[in-house]
């Protein structure tokens, strides 16, 4: 029986047609081959750490390799969600929380990206959160196609972001409140690889806050790639990552983002006793931060 590489694996999976005349990835299949996908590089991330020689609890994160300990990470606790969940009175240590539910991804933004990378874009948070016009889905309809939620204070991109590398990434609506969980300087993230670095384009790739910034999905936050260095950035190309399958399918493609998950994103949904009028452009006193996104898509929509 002939055995295939990973690479070959996807390209039968996600390139039906193999070769040149293979099949891109579409909005509408890249639902199907996303729990392929998953179930996949789940497999390879564990057979890859049985390979390991690392011993359980001496693996250290980005953080530890970076010298920063536990206490460097402060609870946040401003009360920005206050209008969720019928605006229930918290005391300070229930409002820091639920912003550790909403906010807080512990650093998993690298599990995803490693996820991405060992499906070769066939599965890509960076661009479940973008609003491109080839992926056939944008926030105006990210809850009919996908069952996400979007963060409210957000609207649609009219274009690129030239702050954001030029991705098509949801804009905060000018009279909204600044989220005060992306402020680096009170609560500065990790430095570590090109974070902080600028570009011989002038680009600068930031340090961020270790909460992240928005993404305008709720539970998803965005944090720059310290993956992303000079080399990177020069074969950055954002029309081709959301149009041209031999470059976003590459295996050495780097992204300038990575996405991290907070608890709040499987957790949040329309609240039962308030639903949203509108549940595709809901508001804080409409959603609940427990009851769960049940509406979420993740098998084949039809």
């Amino acid at each position: 029986m002939k055995t295939l590489g990973c690479e070959a694996i996807v390209q039968h999976v996600v390139h039906p047609g193999g070769g040149k005349g293979g099949t891109a990835v579409t909005p509408r299949s890249r639902s199907i081959v996303l729990g392929i996908a998953l179930v996949g590089a789940l497999i390879g991330a564990i057979a890859a750490g049985g390979c390991s020689r690392s011993e359980p609890g001496h693996v250290l994160d980005e953080a530890q390799q970076a010298g920063r300990g536990a206490q460097t990470f402060r609870h946040a606790s401003e009360d920005y969600f206050h209008d969720m969940d019928r605006g229930v009175a918290l005391t300070q240590e229930e409002i820091a929380g639920r912003n550790m539910w909403l906010v807080w991804s512990g650093g998993n933004d690298r599990f995803w990206d490693d996820m991405t990378n060992f499906t070769f874009g066939a599965f890509d948070l960076l661009k479940s959160i973008s609003s491109h016009p080839s992926q056939g889905y944008s926030r105006d309809t990210r809850w009919s196609y996908l069952g996400l939620l979007n963060e409210p204070c957000f609207e649609k991109p009219t274009g690129p972001d030239p702050k954001r590398f030029n991705l098509w990434l949801d804009q905060r609506v000018k009279d909204c409140p600044a989220d005060p969980f992306e402020n680096e300087q009170a609560y500065p993230g990790v430095k570590t690889g090109a974070r902080g670095t600028t570009f011989s384009s002038g680009e600068k790739l930031p340090v961020g806050s270790y909460y992240g910034y928005p993404t305008g999905i709720i539970g998803l936050r965005l944090f720059p790639n310290p993956a992303f260095d000079e080399k990177a950035a020069k074969a950055w190309d954002a029309q081709r990552y959301y149009t041209d399958p031999k470059y976003y399918n590459r295996a050495d493609l780097v992204r300038p983002y990575r996405v991290g998950m907070a608890c709040g994103f499987c957790h949040v949904g329309p609240s039962p006793i308030r639903p949203p009028g509108d549940p595709a452009h809901p508001q804080w006193p409409e959603l609940s931060s427990t009851v769960g996104a049940q509406y979420m898509w993740v098998d084949v929509h039809p």
